[in-house]
């Protein structure tokens, strides 16, 4: 009795919210946008007063890094950040305890050799299933830790030998060396996946992620989504690399959506008093779990682009593995769709089941194509479920897990994950973006100069390398006190939602903010995180309809500080994935 009371006054104190936000005139809202711009315009024109002037350069320069509109730009504006800081040093003096610098020095001196002389019986041995350039962390040089002091990247010296390696392939790729080799290689090396998480909310974010790793040529051919990120990942799989390129660039997907006036009525654009109803628009986004725009988008994607397809006619089209995860009641469903385990399964049922039962439709099921090409249930048994994720349930058991599953299937042993939730990126230890902005601590280290430290790499292109002209750098007690304290209660706060998980006492509302299906722990991750400034509550009520591009280019924003990790982790597997791909050609 005393639950049914606390359930009805909850009911009673939200409905009252809807109607005082609903009678609220529209110029409140904006009163307090521009209280909103006023506040800021003094904070930061007051910080700059009270900074020193060396800080106010560097934050001057930081600010440049987000208004940038390409990753060329973005690159000119970090160099000079890198330069302000100091981190140009770091990067040119190749001696770090984070890896082992002396292999591979020693392995980028035998890979340039061996060019310069065309010896492929050596290059053969260097890259062979057995050699250190068949491993991804080859003397450490995948160190996350060895990405958050530069914006522009690593060690030169890792960049260097990874330029090596790619000659060295390019050079078997000339002399026809037999394709089983190369297949070899990518065996041992593994493949990499795209991880869409999160994304009832901020699932556009997505699309800038993919948009950013394709304009450099670092998108993995295997993706994989729930919730939102279903419905992204069947955009990638079901078009080609061009054809994304073209939706995704500038207005791509709203030219579309303009020209059809139905679908903008469906799905409530074009109705002025649903705008001006602030309380149905949050009442929306409580119960449903989704806004106006990501709603409209959903029925963009299902309208043009996925239609009737199932997952073997989509990658026979474009020949990308793209994975659905669901969340069925019925243990005997697949919780991993693709074009291995249910072919015939409709990708637009799988898209809707991955949302979750009653979000978009009530009538949610699988459904596939008959021998008689014939729309048929794929589950015989009647009754099944199909769970949002923030409301499944955490499994004990990995080898439940659909990212278990993954590696089994595609021998997949790196994830990039894009975790569409800005409000968990100052928790995300795997987030670079937040530890590169603590070069604002650098200070320099001073060595007695002596003639033992002297050593000459003209190929390098550094002459001369001593430790008086080339100062390493170190970090401040403040530094080191701020990332400790925010690694323990990263660590303490995941470990107590995990807790509450586990015994049932989290609320779905609390588990989506804070709990996501873990990858296998046998794999490694590169976690992509939106800024926190783009959160934007304004955009996320009211859904609109420019936040297709808006999102879009905040997730391509998100990706520019990670592509240099992702590059050094990533770039063998694919160039291996080129030369057979031609071969096969």
């Amino acid at each position: 009795m005393t639950n049914f009371v606390l359930v009805a006054m909850r009911q009673w104190l939200l409905n009252l919210c809807y109607v005082v936000l609903d009678h609220i005139p529209p110029f409140f809202w904006a009163f307090l946008n521009v209280l909103g711009d006023i506040y800021m315009f003094w904070f930061y024109k007051l910080g700059n007063y009270l900074r020193p002037k060396s800080r106010v350069v560097y934050y001057e320069a930081i600010k440049e890094l987000d208004h940038c509109d390409s990753y060329e730009n973005w690159c000119q504006t970090a160099a000079m950040v890198d330069e302000i800081t100091g981190a140009n040093l770091w990067r040119r003096n190749f001696f770090s305890r984070r890896y082992d610098f002396h292999s591979v020095l020693e392995q980028y001196s035998i890979l340039s050799k061996a060019l310069e002389s065309e010896d492929t019986d050596t290059i053969k041995e260097k890259l062979s299933t057995t050699g250190p350039c068949m491993l991804r962390n080859f003397a450490g040089i995948v160190d996350k830790k060895l990405f958050t002091k530069s914006l522009l990247g690593t060690k030169l010296l890792i960049e260097q030998y990874l330029d090596k390696t790619l000659e060295s392939l390019d050079l078997l790729d000339m002399n026809f060396t037999e394709t089983s080799f190369f297949q070899r290689c990518k065996l041992s090396l593994g493949t990499t996946a795209l991880i869409l998480k999160g994304g009832s909310v901020f699932g556009l974010f997505h699309l800038g992620v993919i948009r950013g790793l394709l304009s450099q040529n670092l998108m993995p051919n295997i993706i994989s989504g729930s919730s939102m990120g279903a419905c992204v990942a069947g955009v990638f799989g079901c078009l080609s690399n061009d054809e994304i390129d073209q939706l995704l660039s500038e207005d791509g997907i709203l030219n579309v959506i303009k020209d059809d006036a139905e679908l903008l009525r469906s799905c409530g654009y074009g109705i002025v008093e649903q705008h001006l109803n602030l309380g149905t628009l949050v009442q929306n986004l409580i119960h449903h779990g989704y806004s106006q725009d990501v709603y409209l988008f959903i029925q963009f994607v299902l309208k043009y682009i996925i239609k009737d397809t199932t997952f073997e006619e989509a990658y026979q089209n474009t020949r990308k593995i793209f994975n659905i995860v669901i969340h069925p009641t019925d243990k005997s469903c697949p919780n991993l769709l693709n074009y291995v385990t249910t072919p015939n399964v409709l990708i637009r049922s799988a898209i809707d089941c991955s949302l979750g039962t009653g979000v978009i439709s009530e009538d949610t099921n699988l459904y596939c194509k008959s021998l008689d090409n014939e729309v048929v249930p794929f589950l015989t048994r009647p009754g099944v479920k199909f769970m949002a994720p923030e409301r499944a349930t955490t499994t004990e058991n990995e080898l439940e897990s659909p990212y278990t599953r993954l590696t089994e299937l595609f021998n997949v042993n790196n994830f990039i994950v894009s975790l569409a939730r800005p409000y968990l990126a100052p928790l995300v230890v795997n987030d670079l973006k937040h530890e590169i902005k603590t070069s604002k601590y650098y200070y320099y280290k001073h060595y007695p100069e002596t003639n033992k430290h002297l050593i000459d790499l003209p190929e390098l292109g550094i002459p001369q390398l001593n430790f008086t002209e080339m100062e390493p750098l170190a970090f401040k007690f403040k530094y080191h006190l701020e990332r400790k304290l925010k690694n323990i209660i990263t660590m303490e706060f995941h470990h107590r939602m995990q807790v509450l998980d586990n015994l049932g006492l989290l609320s779905s509302w609390v588990k989506r903010l804070a709990i996501d299906e873990p990858t296998p722990r046998s794999a490694t991750e590169i976690v992509i995180v939106p800024r926190i400034k783009s959160l934007s509550l304004t955009r996320i009520i009211e859904g609109q309809l420019d936040n297709i591009p808006y999102w879009i280019k905040c997730g391509e924003q998100s990706t520019w500080p990670v592509l240099s990790l992702i590059n050094t982790r990533c770039a063998i597997e694919f160039r291996l994935d080129e030369v057979i791909k031609e071969r096969r050609k």
